[in-house]
């Protein structure tokens, strides 16, 4: 299920690091883009205004967002950081939407870079933490989305919907998932780098076998090769209130440059831009990016993130031996908060990671792939009331979804916000 990226890339990484729910829906179409040049905004926040139901845009800045009849009296809030929200009353969509907006102007005022720096606003949201985000347990759904791509062609995509329960905050109990529904890729592509390599290899292997007069089971050397990297454990437990990566990390301060960048705006309240930098490599990576910071509440809003892994020195000669290149794996990822009832809840969790891997041959020509890795965990729905997920029911992140879906909410793939394809 995990085919042959997944071993690449794990071993690759290895050696770095060794009541809302119910679906009588109805729903709205549209298109956001840039009222400037025109162009898509991918990934614009499509919500409610006074229920915590919502979606986001794809990457041509298209959604369909379904609402719950009983809502139908609210207003849709389209928003995007650093443009003009727009808002209007359900009641007077009648069309599919095609929405600009308009980029924000605010300043920010000197007064503030003269008084702070940018360690004091980010010290400032730390301490703030508890008063910003919600303490008392809530719960959510969520939609999650994973996709691995080889040269255009898609390998392997897993698409599944959680229902979370968060305990209270400083409860030292982790975050528990249910798997409600699980779809994966109905037509996926075979993995083709290094393929001939892999399919002699298991010719030997099976030779091997049937000589010794042994069984050969190709399925169980397929999961031999199932190093299990990816799937909903790298984002589903994301929590700033619990974790945080080593620019937000007071240890690490000294490892980062920050700097003031441009203020910017969502939903019409002022955010304080803060940009950082690792001075050198960290962990086997380097990463820069920027922290989004209500000027209010000290709030992180959103952070973005971007680096490379860097390929550990002693393994370069061995990759060189065998006629393999990797090049140095980027990623980008993206953390953002939606604000309800005065707290900052999480709204999205986005991964993306680009390798490209090369292998030498003498007479044949080289072998080419560029990978794709992307994860998405969008949550669209949270309550206040919630209640602990039964121990049975629980996601385990070491065992396969698809075995793992209860399905208890009885929901169905139609009528659910997803990200459009």
């Amino acid at each position: 299920m995990r085919f042959y990226i997944l071993c690449m890339f794990f071993l690759l990484l290895q050696t770095i690091d060794s009541g809302i729910y119910a679906q009588d829906n109805s729903v709205i179409t549209g298109r956001i883009i840039n009222g400037e040049d025109k162009e898509p905004l991918p990934f614009a926040s499509i919500r409610l205004k006074n229920h915590p139901i919502g979606t986001i845009s794809n990457e041509e800045g298209e959604f369909d967002f379904y609402i719950p009849k009983s809502k139908r009296n609210d207003t849709l809030n389209i928003s995007f950081i650093g443009f003009n929200s727009y808002e209007v009353p359900l009641a007077n969509i009648d069309r599919e939407l095609e929405i600009v907006l308009t980029p924000s102007s605010n300043v920010l005022d000197e007064v503030i870079l003269t008084e702070k720096n940018p360690l004091d606003y980010i010290k400032k949201a730390l301490e703030r933490l508890p008063e910003n985000y919600p303490q008392d347990p809530y719960q959510s759904i969520a939609y999650y989305r994973e996709k691995f791509i080889e040269n255009g062609a898609v390998i392997n995509k897993e698409e599944g919907v959680f229902k979370t329960y968060y305990p209270e905050a400083g409860d030292s109990a982790k975050n528990q998932h249910q798997l409600l529904l699980y779809k994966p890729e109905e037509n996926p592509q075979q993995f083709q780098f290094m393929r001939e390599w892999f399919e002699a290899k298991q010719a030997k292997r099976k030779k091997k076998a049937i000589k010794k007069g042994e069984e050969f089971d190709e399925d169980e050397y397929d999961s031999d090769m199932d190093m299990d990297f990816g799937g909903p454990e790298s984002v589903i437990d994301l929590d700033i209130n619990n974790e945080k990566d080593n620019y937000l990390n007071p240890k690490y301060f000294k490892k980062y440059e920050y700097s003031f960048g441009d203020e910017t705006s969502l939903n019409g309240e002022r955010l304080v831009t803060i940009n950082f930098k690792a001075k050198r490599t960290i962990d086997h990576m380097r990463d820069e990016g920027k922290i989004l910071i209500n000027s209010e509440d000290y709030a992180i809003v959103s952070i973005e993130r971007k680096g490379k892994f860097s390929i550990p020195f002693m393994v370069k000669p061995i990759l060189f031996v065998i006629g393999l290149k990797i090049q140095n794996p980027t990623f980008n990822t993206v953390i953002s908060y939606q604000k309800y009832k005065d707290k900052w809840y999480p709204q999205l969790f986005r991964w993306d990671a680009k390798i490209n891997l090369t292998k030498k041959h003498t007479f044949d020509p080289n072998e080419i792939s560029d990978i794709n890795i992307g994860q998405v965990f969008l949550i669209n729905e949270i309550d206040s009331t919630a209640s602990p997920v039964a121990e049975s029911k629980r996601f385990e992140e070491n065992e396969d979804m698809d075995g793992q879906v209860y399905n208890d909410l009885n929901l169905e793939w139609g009528g659910l916000n997803v990200i459009k394809d």
